[in-house]
């Protein structure tokens, strides 16, 4: 985008800073549904589509009109619409237009296989910020060895649909070892579609409701740090953009190396579950870093819960020696939310993280 010599990005403006600082909430990206009409071998979140028990735990309509509106008070300008798959909700043009209408920011995330007519005249006459859809395989038997299902030619119909529409699409891509071999069908199917940066991830994280079963299978899709680092190498763009962030350090890390959280969850964005917990960020499911905003309001949620976690340190001198002391931040998946899903303790040590940081490093040392 082009601006003159003496302006800024948006993102380069001084009310970031001024944000950052005073805590106030930005944005917020809110699980509409755990529900999903693909069943993926990677997905740390998805339920059947017709599970009842789940459906009957998912927020209502009403609930969702409650707790955006609370956030709108709070300063909320952007929200993020996932799942699951939210447009299983037969709602969700509902939903959507109530978001849009109090004057936020709306992307959504979604597989694009259930995209209607409906839909893509909702979003012509209520545009989005973004619509970001997964593109799992160049080719039906790649996209199914993911998916589990038979929806590619209704994903591959849906990312049309809304191409042909002039809406802001970015397409991406989780890469694991059921989809490795056809990256660069993928990359260059997404990268043709759209002049939109193509996004990719190789880091799996394992499953919200720790599911036994599936985290197996998770794992056993789960890339060598070899394999992640040459992704990142082999990619220019995916190379170019990682050594800017790289650079980019993030002022809002703390350093000490008892702190647990160093990211910027809790400053400007949260999290809102498909069952109403409200969550610092969407992996963070540890029951004591939740609250149950069914029964508490999101003004309580994040001035006073947040604060109180993000305090929280580690009296483990093996954390404070590794993790904790790491110059590796940026380079590496460890959080308290990953730690806690793969060791139950929220300071614990991730070696599989770990081998990936250094093997990443040891590709920006030999690239200079």
């Amino acid at each position: 985008m082009y601006r003159p010599d003496n302006s800024i990005s948006i993102a380069g403006l001084p009310i970031w800073e001024q944000a950052r600082k005073k805590r106030v909430l930005l944005s917020m990206v809110m699980d509409i549904t755990a529900r999903c009409n693909n069943d993926c071998v990677h997905c740390y979140i998805n339920l059947p589509a017709r599970d009842r028990h789940a459906l009957g735990k998912e927020l209502t309509l009403d609930e969702i009109k409650n707790i955006t509106g609370q956030a709108v008070d709070l300063g909320v300008l952007w929200v993020l619409l996932s799942g699951g798959e939210p447009l299983l909700r037969p709602d969700f043009p509902q939903i959507y237009t109530h978001i849009k209408k109090r004057g936020v920011f709306v992307s959504v995330f979604t597989n694009a296989s259930l995209v209607t007519d409906a839909h893509i005249r909702l979003f012509k006459k209520y545009p989005p910020r973004e619509i970001e859809v997964s593109v799992y395989g160049a080719t039906p038997e790649i996209h199914k060895s993911v998916t589990r299902k038979n929806t590619f030619e209704s994903t591959m119909a849906g990312i049309e649909r809304l191409l042909s529409a002039g809406l802001p699409v970015t397409l991406k891509s989780t890469i694991m070892k059921a989809n490795f071999k056809d990256f660069g069908n993928i990359s260059d199917f997404c990268r043709a579609k759209t002049n939109r940066p193509f996004k990719f991830d190789p880091c799996l994280q394992l499953r919200a409701d720790r599911d036994p079963d599936r985290n197996k299978t998770i794992l056993s899709q789960r890339l060598t740090p070899v394999q992640i680092a040459a992704l990142d190498k082999n990619d220019p763009q995916r190379y170019r953009a990682l050594k800017q962030n790289c650079k980019n350090t993030d002022i809002s890390v703390d350093q000490n190396t008892e702190t647990l959280f160093k990211c910027r969850a809790g400053i400007n964005t949260c999290a809102i579950g498909w069952n109403g917990k409200y969550q610092l960020c969407p992996s963070l499911v540890n029951r004591g870093c939740t609250l149950d905003l069914k029964k508490h309001t999101l003004a309580r949620a994040w001035n006073h819960f947040t604060p109180d976690i993000l305090k929280r340190t580690s009296l483990c001198s093996h954390y404070a020696e590794t993790c904790g002391a790491c110059i590796l931040h940026d380079l590496c998946a460890w959080c308290p939310a990953h730690a806690d899903l793969e060791t139950g303790q929220l300071d614990g040590s991730l070696p599989y993280f770990c081998k990936v940081a250094k093997a990443r490093q040891k590709v920006r040392e030999e690239s200079g």
